[in-house]
């Protein structure tokens, strides 16, 4: 701000304490006063007015000059592209047109070209959607497989949970069942030990002592017999623990089996999926190929084309379905003759 104000005011002094913190208003202030001075010599200056219409002037002329190069370019694209349309058109109607017999040989030439590579690529076509409904139908084969298997393990695991329900039942019979011959093993000891303190009992006489011993040896001929039932139905309920066993393992390995048969089906749907889908992306690289032969030919026919539009328009055949052409690439004309006398006026 300092050296700005110095600059402008070099006999003026600013006081030594204020070389620092000037207000912002003094330097937007002389500004003002600047470009009102600048303002000033420019409207009283008439030489320095011409020279600076005379540049925007000439600014705007090339800038309408490029316009109308521009609009001039877009006319004649319009141009050849409505004498293409007008040959393709001609052709397709198979009109007759004088000179254009070595034309209508190339165009006759391309076109063949096309049909042959057209019918090779519906081929490629038919190939795709063959083998895309190869592949669907063996991945729902090989899908409604995988299912059953897994439907094979659902049954197979609820076989084995209800066996494993069995089998914990019967463990649990069986601890019963030790429980009721440990008990009557007691009650037997207890028994044989009373009979043995009754021949000490002298309060008791003979006829109370056998009285006694009868009933003790009844008991125990009972809970014996109660032991001998328990172990004998322990040992049926052990048995029938290891044939539930067996079955268990038995139906353990065939999870195993079929858990693999699983992987197994899954791996081959993989394998042979991804065959298929090589095989199709070939194909396609095969069609996608003949796609880019068959754009080359129809831009080589392009010019052909154009050409024979060309001697149509210089011929004027009369057809109603080529009048509209002809009076597009008329019209298209005229705006470029008004086009090149607008450009010859700007220079």
């Amino acid at each position: 701000m300092n050296r700005l104000l110095t600059t402008l005011f070099p006999n003026q002094q600013i006081p030594p304490g204020s070389t620092e913190g000037l207000p912002y208003w003094i330097f937007w202030f002389m500004l003002c006063i600047i470009l009102l001075l600048l303002a000033f010599i420019f409207l009283r200056d008439k030489e320095l007015r011409r020279r600076l219409d005379s540049f925007f002037m000439g600014f705007r002329k090339k800038i309408k000059k490029f316009r109308l190069q521009q609009m001039l370019k877009r006319e004649q694209k319009k141009i050849e592209s409505t004498l293409f349309e007008l040959g393709k058109s001609a052709w397709s109607l198979n009109i007759d047109i004088a000179s254009s017999d070595a034309i209508c040989k190339e165009i006759i030439g391309l076109e063949e070209k096309i049909s042959e590579l057209s019918e090779e690529k519906k081929q490629t076509f038919h190939k795709i959607d063959t083998l895309n409904n190869d592949l669907s139908q063996f991945s729902k084969k090989q899908d409604r497989d995988i299912q059953k298997i897994k439907n094979n393990i659902s049954t197979n695991d609820q076989k084995q949970l209800s066996l494993e329900d069995k089998e914990k039942e019967i463990e649990k019979e069986i601890t019963q069942k030790h429980f009721v011959v440990e008990d009557n093993a007691k009650k037997i000891t207890q028994a044989k030990k009373e009979i043995l303190g009754l021949e000490h009992r002298d309060e008791l006489s003979e006829k109370d002592k056998k009285s006694k011993v009868q009933s003790l040896e009844k008991n125990i001929e009972s809970w014996q017999q109660k032991r001998k039932n328990s172990n004998e139905k322990i040992k049926e309920q052990v048995k029938e623990k290891e044939d539930i066993e067996d079955q268990l393992k038995q139906l353990s390995k065939k999870r195993e089996q079929l858990s693999q048969k699983v992987k197994d089906q899954e791996n081959h749907k993989k394998h042979e999926s991804k065959k298929f889908q090589k095989e199709i992306h070939e194909w396609e690289k095969t069609r996608n190929k003949l796609s880019e032969k068959i754009n080359k030919i129809e831009a080589e026919k392009k010019p052909f084309l154009k050409n024979l539009g060309r001697l149509a328009n210089e011929q004027r055949i009369k057809h109603k379905d080529l009048s509209l052409y002809y009076s597009k690439i008329d019209r298209s004309k005229k705006r470029i003759q008004n086009i090149k006398k607008q450009i010859e006026q700007e220079t």
